[in-house]
Parts: structure tokens; C-alpha cells; sequence
């Protein structure tokens, strides 16, 4: 064999391999409506560097911050047409498409030590999922959002009644609208981005946010905090295009699940202790920050079976779902 027809041979070999690494290279297009430099797009770059090592490259995550391609919502509504395959929006947003999945935006239903508990965590993930599953969505997992609060302009408020009144922006679904109007509170939905403004003018009297949201959006023009732990303790959830993710190769399916694996149980400490991070960075700047004390907590707790009574009515098999899967891995909120 001459030398140019082993050089010509050695080209071919080494264009055929790459023909056959572009032709099983997936491509994973995860959306997100927060900025580049919200925390999340940290852990979704993570991700994406994680799942390229785990499955050696063969699976390619693009990511699209800051609502360039869309927003969560419209994002949900994207999956299954090819335009997006992931995105990890507040769990509430879930609801709009399959209401028995605010199971878990109910108050006090989840807490910390329950979502840090990996038997309930997978159970959980397992048993969402099987409520969008006909929709064709699938849920791999949840990270930690915030345990809410509430944050208000010019009153001070150190229990139930005195938010008696007030117009508070949330961040919507039923249960949560559900829950404020149970406080006699006026629920208002707006973006984030108009809550700061919209707070300053008094066109709302406060928000109920997490710490992020007090400290790095509304900042001193909500000088008062008031919070109820474990309220309202919410998450996103990590939602993927069912089709799509069920077609994928076993190895890539693994390499996906495995990442989202290790992220999820650190996400939910490390948030944790930046949430109070930011709590004490408002405090320093002079904010009033006041915790519902053990009494005051059982109150709010009488009143979340109020509201747990009602889902119970329309989705009674879901509630039972629930608390068996807690009973077997041992933990309860």
C-alpha cells in the first residue's frame, strides 16, 4: 500500500468517526425566564457540564437564560415540539397543566428534613410525575426555590391578622391564591420585575417572595419581613419532554438522571444557607424582620388544614398518595 493510500485510508477512518460521533451527539435545549446571574442559571450551567462528562460528550446541553427563547410557562407548553426539551420552572407553574401537582404548593406541606430525605425525594419526583405523564411530561426531580415570606412597604407585622387587608403579590396558582384570600388578603399577580416599583408607589402593600426577592429586587422599600417557617416552602421542578427523554439512549438517560442526582440534595443545602445569608444582609441595612414564634406557627398550621380540607375535596386520592408515600420513608411535615 503506498503512503498516499494510507494517508487517503487514515482520513477516511478518522472522517468516518466523526460521522459517527455527530450522528449520536444529542442535543438538550433547557430554558429558563431568570437572569444569567440568578443562582439557578449556576446550577443549570453545572448541569450542563456534568451531563457532558457522564456521557463523554455525547449529549450537548444549550441553555437559554433570561427569557431569550422563552418563558417558563411557554416553555412548558413548548415541550414535545422539539423547540425545548427541559426547563425547571417554580412547581406552581405546574399546576396550570395538571392541578394535582399542587399537592406540594400546599402549606406546610413539604419541609426541609422531608426533601432532604433521598426515599421521599424519589418517591415524590415519582409520584408527580405519574400526574403529567399523559400529558406527555416527565418530572426528574425538584430543587429548592425559597421558603417564602413576606415582605411589606410601611407596616410592621408580627402576626395573622395585622396582613388583614393588604394587597400582596404572588406568584399564582390556585393554592396559593386559595391560601392569601384564606389570610383575608388581596392576592395580585404581576411579573417580578414589577414588583419592586409597584411596591415603592403603593400600588401593593407588599410580597410574598423569597429572601433572593427581598434582597436583590425590592431591597429597603420593603422594610418589614415577616415569616412563618415552613409555610410555604417552595420548589422548582425539573421538567423534561417525556418522548423525547424516553427515545434517548439508556446512557444518556442515566447520564442525565445521575446529574440531577448530585445537584439536587447540595442545591437544597447550599440555598438554604445563602437564603439566610441574604436575610441578615437585610437586617444590616436596617430592614425589621420578625419569625412567627411556636404559637403563633400552630395558628398558621390550623389554618393550612383549612386549605388542605379544600384540595382534599376536589383531589382526596392525591392527599392519601401523599401521605402514604411520607409514611414509608419516614418523615412528615
Amino acid at each position: 500500500m503506498s503512503v498516499f493510500t494510507r494517508f487517503i485510508t487514515g482520513v477516511s477512518l478518522i472522517f468516518g468517526a466523526l460521522l459517527v460521533q455527530n450522528a449520536t451527539a444529542t442535543e438538550l435545549v433547557l430554558t429558563s425566564e431568570v437572569a444569567t446571574t440568578h443562582w439557578k442559571t449556576r446550577y443549570m450551567n453545572e448541569f450542563a457540564e456534568q451531563v457532558a462528562k457522564r456521557s463523554k460528550g455525547e449529549v450537548k446541553v444549550k441553555i437559554f437564560t433570561a427569557g431569550q427563547l422563552y418563558n417558563d410557562q411557554d416553555a412548558l407548553a413548548a415541550l414535545g415540539t422539539g423547540a425545548v426539551h427541559m426547563v425547571w420552572p417554580v412547581s406552581v407553574r405546574i399546576e396550570t397543566i395538571e392541578p394535582r401537582t399542587g399537592v406540594i404548593n400546599l402549606p406546610f406541606a413539604v419541609s426541609d428534613s422531608m426533601m432532604n430525605n433521598s426515599c421521599f425525594m424519589s418517591g415524590l419526583s415519582g409520584l408527580m410525575s405519574s400526574y403529567v405523564e399523559p400529558r406527555n411530561l416527565r418530572i426528574l426531580g425538584f430543587l429548592r426555590t425559597a421558603d417564602l415570606m413576606f415582605v411589606l412597604r410601611d407596616r410592621e407585622v408580627k402576626r395573622m391578622e395585622d396582613l388583614k387587608g393588604m394587597k400582596i403579590r404572588v406568584t399564582g396558582g390556585r393554592v396559593f391564591l386559595e391560601t392569601m384570600r384564606s389570610l383575608q388578603i388581596s392576592p395580585v399577580s404581576m411579573a417580578a420585575s414589577e414588583m419592586s416599583t409597584a411596591l415603592a408607589q403603593g400600588a401593593i402593600d407588599g410580597v410574598f417572595t423569597s429572601p433572593a426577592g427581598w434582597a436583590e429586587m425590592i431591597g429597603i422599600t420593603g422594610k418589614y419581613g415577616w415569616y412563618v417557617p415552613g409555610f410555604s416552602l417552595t420548589t422548582y421542578s425539573i421538567v423534561v419532554d417525556k418522548g423525547w427523554f424516553d427515545s434517548l439512549p439508556a446512557t444518556h438517560r442515566t447520564a442525565i438522571v445521575d446529574a440531577i442526582a448530585d445537584i439536587s440534595p447540595r442545591q437544597w443545602q447550599e440555598v438554604k444557607a445563602e437564603d439566610d445569608t441574604l436575610i441578615q444582609k437585610m437586617i444590616d441595612q436596617g430592614a425589621v424582620f420578625h419569625v412567627a414564634d411556636d404559637q403563633e406557627r400552630a395558628r398558621w398550621r390550623s389554618l393550612a388544614q383549612k386549605n388542605t380540607s379544600l384540595f382534599s375535596e376536589r383531589y382526596d386520592e392525591v392527599i392519601k398518595q401523599f401521605n402514604e408515600l411520607g409514611a414509608r420513608c419516614g418523615v412528615h411535615n
